[in-house]
Formats: C-alpha cells, structure tokens, sequence
C-alpha cells in the first residue's frame, strides 16, 4: 500500500475581530474562535444555571475558567491531524470510547451485527489503568531497558548504502525520450 504524504503545509485564511463592544483587540481574535467560545459560554452557563443559580463572587469563577479553558486548549491544532482542532480529537476520543467505529460491510450492504462491534472493554484499556492501580505492573517510566533479541535473527555484517542524487536536465529527458520512440541512440 503506498502512503501519500504532504509536505506544506496547508494554506489558511481565517477573519479576525479588532474590536468587540468598543474594546480593542490588538491584532484581533479569530472570529471562528469567538463563536466557539460564545456557544461554550452559553452551553457552560446553561449547565450551571440550574443547579448554582446566577453567578455571585465565589462562584464567577466556576463560570469562567471551564469555558475559557476549553476554547483555549480545545481551538489549538490537534496533535495528530493538523487541520483538526483539539476539540473535534476530544470528541471523536469520546465517541469511540461510547459508541466505537461501525464497521462497514460489503461496502454498507448490511448492516453490522451487534457481535461485529468492538467490545467496550477493547476500547478503553481499563485493565491497564486497574494494574497500574494495584501496583502490579511497573509503570513505563520506572521500568529499566532491556533488550531481548529475537533467536530468529541473526546479525550479519553491517549493510553499506551508496546513494547518489540526480538532476536530470530537459535536454537529457527529450534524448531519453526520442530514444524510446525511434528505437535508435541519438548521436
């Protein structure tokens, strides 16, 4: 299977707000980023409202910090996909750990089987969290180094690779090609 792979990086244009309410913004927020932050506001105080009622001196800051945090953290590039936000990770993380991957047979011909879904218990490493807990297992960082070689393999005498790089100019190209098409070596 060949792996196609991008070398730049993708070009991106974002708007950006200057000003809000009066208030200067110097260089400017990300508007995409304002309406993120906005729709986790009122999410967030929508959640608190309920059980905390209106925000008061000691709890303002329960109603500020989480949203803030969020549309921080969760706007930057993600860690495995650039072009995602962190937030879009943190939810797909969140619905393979709930729901997992459908899996897709014969091309959507049929629908899958309960049986055919991965098991919670494969999705989410509980058993490795549980060792950890019950000190069973040495955790990575404190483990020491060691190497065991595989009987299987046996080493032999280090591989030399001779590379060399090549431009290869127009005129060398079009000789290549009128080789190819006439049949003869030009002179």
């Amino acid at each position: 299977m060949r792996v196609g792979r991008t070398l730049t990086h993708h070009f991106e244009i974002e708007t950006r707000q200057y000003d809000l309410l009066g208030i200067d913004l110097g260089e400017g927020a990300r508007r995409r980023m304002i309406i993120f932050g906005a729709v986790v506001i009122v999410l967030w105080v929508a959640l608190l409202f309920p059980f905390i009622g209106l925000p008061q001196k000691p709890t303002v800051s329960l109603y500020v910090v989480p949203p803030f945090v969020i549309t921080a953290f969760g706007w930057r590039p993600g860690k495995f996909h650039e072009r995602r936000r962190r937030v879009t990770e943190w939810a797909l993380a969140v619905r393979y750990a709930l729901r997992a991957h459908r899996p897709i047979i014969g091309l959507g011909a049929r629908a899958a089987d309960k049986s055919e879904y991965l098991p919670w218990r494969e999705r989410v490493s509980t058993r490795k969290v549980a060792d950890l807990a019950k000190a069973r297992i040495t955790p990575e960082w404190d483990r020491e180094v060691v190497v065991e070689l595989d009987p299987r393999v046996r080493a032999g005498a280090d591989i030399t690779v001779n590379q060399r790089a090549r431009l290869l100019g127009t005129d060398h190209v079009q000789r290549v090609s009128r080789r190819t098409t006439s049949g003869k070596r030009p002179e």
